[in-house]
């Protein structure tokens, strides 16, 4: 606990200024809109602003990487934030630049869980934090230090946070020169860290906060208001001892973040304030198709994406991607949760709300066509059912589909050919095995027309070889045959995965299997 806030936070602002006026490096500030990074931003603005006009002239990079998947009202707390702080930093003439960053396409939460059927994201198999978070900032960082030779990075990190955290900050503590750290990071070995409040408490946070004006005209009551909103039972008293419990224990993040039971910070929000409760349809998807449940195995494929297609745990198949039927549900439900928002929406913001955008929805279409072959195309049909008028085809991807006629006649070969194969079994597995059937022979099919479509002959063959290897078996049960006898003949499973087995922890298991889906 900080004894005096006012002459800590001077000891701060000299550090500041005597590492800013030390070299030419950049500096790169990490914002995310709560209340340590911007303690960090405030304190970094109040040491530059004390310095001579001329002697500002290094520039000071704000960052804040928006995953597209953050709580809709933080979200727009930040982007007006970095509006405001973009316009006084011109007026007061600071070298403050904010940039909002966001993920690669490729990269973003919907394109990988409905669009290549990643399962949602958990402890053992967290996809999604590299993708939407590291990988953003570090392409920006990494590009600045590249240019610049090196860089520093300051971030609102402190060991009081958490014991994770708290880890995270020893790494940075082998360091032999002054008050910097070493990025634990190989791919930004050359930017330096420094956690100005890493020996701060809550309170002190919420001391400066309380204290000190923000600078960049944000009222630091809105920032309370925030915390206290996303606080249940609006829980943020005065502290006048260190037995009293401070404001600020919430932690904002993704809406579809699945690494906790609940989203206690939205819940907050709705219940706390009449104002907010256009977010419970937003709460309502997460909780029935995000959360992981026990009978999530029935809405994945069988087969894995990657090299190990048939992979066994307890004489079970670790069960892989999303099937095509879950995934357009995923979106139709995903499509209408916005459409209902929009519709009862009360301000601007919440009627021109996209929980999902255009250049996302066309990134899914085309990995559901050209890399699924899944040439039904779907996707225009979903988006028209669910937000109520017609998708805007992208007119790059036109894809060689098959009428509907063609598809049912096919689909219908397929059951004809599995009843008269598989007579006294059950209804239920012929459905399976009919389904099998018809996506080997569509996804061979969608192949065909693709390279038939560009001239392009030559891979042809691969690309069938690597459709019959995924589509090897008729159903469960006969790939499950063959991987419990590869399993016992070739003792090619990983030995950790053998050696886990006996373990008790079977969730944790099965999720580390799927590392590799």
């Amino acid at each position: 606990m900080v004894e005096d806030i006012d002459q800590e936070v001077e000891r701060i602002k000299d550090l500041i200024k005597e590492l800013y006026l030390s070299d030419q490096m950049p500096w790169i500030v990490g914002y995310s809109g709560g209340k340590d990074s911007t303690t960090c931003v405030q304190l970094i603005w109040m040491a530059l602003s004390e310095l001579p006009p001329e002697k500002r002239s290094k520039p000071v990079h704000v960052i804040s990487t928006d995953t597209l998947v953050e709580n809709p009202i933080v979200s727009q707390w930040v982007g007006e934030s970095l509006k405001k702080m973009e316009q006084e930093a011109i007026k007061q003439k600071l070298p403050f630049f904010p940039h909002r960053l966001v993920p690669e396409v490729k990269n973003r939460f919907w394109v990988n869980l409905i669009g290549r059927g990643y399962p949602s994201p958990r402890p053992r198999f967290r996809w999604c934090t590299d993708r939407l978070k590291i990988a953003t900032s570090t392409s920006f960082i990494q590009s600045l230090s590249e240019t610049k030779g090196e860089a520093i990075l300051v971030l609102g990190s402190r060991k009081a946070e958490s014991a994770a955290r708290s880890r995270t900050l020893a790494k940075y503590s082998k360091s032999s020169r002054s008050h910097l750290s070493k990025n634990s990071n190989p791919k930004l070995s050359r930017v330096w860290v420094l956690t100005p409040i890493e020996d701060w408490e809550n309170d002190d946070v919420w001391e400066f906060i309380g204290t000190f004006e923000n600078p960049w005209g944000v009222p630091s009551s809105d920032l309370l208001e925030l915390y206290r909103g996303a606080t249940p039972d609006r829980e943020c008293p005065v502290v006048v001892d260190t037995s009293t419990q401070s404001c600020g224990d919430s932690r904002f993040g993704c809406f579809v973040c699945t690494m906790v039971a609940q989203d206690k910070s939205m819940q907050a929000m709705i219940v706390n304030d009449s104002s907010k409760e256009w977010m419970k349809p937003i709460l309502n998807f997460r909780d029935n198709f995000l959360v992981p449940k026990d009978t999530e195995r029935k809405n994945r494929e069988f087969k894995r994406l990657g090299p190990n297609t048939f992979l066994l745990f307890r004489d079970q198949l670790v069960h892989g991607p999303y099937t095509q039927e879950y995934r357009a549900r995923l979106l139709y439900e995903l499509l209408k949760t916005q459409k209902e928002i929009n519709i009862h929406g009360h301000d601007d913001f919440t009627r021109n709300l996209e929980l999902i955008s255009r250049e996302e929805l066309n990134e899914i279409r085309r990995l559901w066509i050209e890399e699924k072959g899944e040439i039904e195309d779907l996707l225009p049909e979903i988006y028209s059912s669910a937000i109520g008028h017609d998708f805007a085809i992208d007119s790059q991807l036109t894809p060689s589909t098959l009428s509907g006629e063609e598809l049912r006649l096919l689909k219908n070969t397929c059951k004809q050919w599995v009843t008269k194969e598989y007579v006294s079994d059950a209804p239920e597995k012929n459905e399976e095995r009919i389904k099998e059937s018809y996506e080997l022979t569509r996804n061979i099919l969608a192949v065909s027309l693709k390279n038939n479509k560009l001239g392009k002959r030559s891979k042809q063959l691969d690309a069938i070889g690597e459709i019959l290897n995924r589509h090897a078996f008729i159903d469960e049960d006969e790939a499950t045959l063959f991987a419990k006898k590869y399993a016992s003949n070739s003792g090619m499973l990983p030995d950790e995965f053998l050696e886990a087995s006996s373990q008790e922890d079977t969730p944790a298991i099965e999720n580390e299997l799927m590392l590799t889906i």
